[in-house]
């Protein structure tokens, strides 16, 4: 089996997050992983980078991408802002109800990084069922 994909582009919303969280787990589903915590985590990061390009982003839209290698048993994840500004990684206090993002992104992918406009992390979700 080949790689499995979803695009979707919507409004900068915050209603949207849930969309791409589910659209992701129709995509790991149909690329055969069946971890949870695989599952868990990938839904995760999609919420903390969505959510990112939502509230910091400068356009009216965000392009949303993920693509499950089911041979790599790797995802990635894509997230375009249309914004020139980058994530960055903030130190948030105890009380602070944000902040905390991008050091999620950081603790659980295998790697991520900024291109052009376009967030992007991978995460490897081990071996998938055949």
């Amino acid at each position: 089996m080949g790689a499995v994909h979803a695009a979707l582009v919507f409004d900068a919303e915050p209603r949207h997050v849930e969309t791409a969280r589910r659209v992701t787990a129709a995509v790991l589903a149909e690329a055969g992983v069946r971890d949870r915590d695989a599952i868990g985590t990938v839904q995760l990061l999609v919420s903390e980078i969505v959510t990112n390009a939502i509230v910091h982003g400068d356009a009216n839209s965000v392009s949303f991408q993920v693509t499950c290698a089911a041979a790599g048993g790797e995802v990635l994840i894509e997230v375009d802002d249309h914004s020139s500004g980058a994530p960055e990684l903030r130190e948030a206090g105890p009380e602070d109800e944000g902040g905390r993002g991008m050091r999620l992104v950081t603790y659980f992918a295998r790697d991520w990084g900024r291109r052009g406009t376009c967030t992007w992390c991978t995460v490897p979700v081990g071996p998938v069922a055949g």
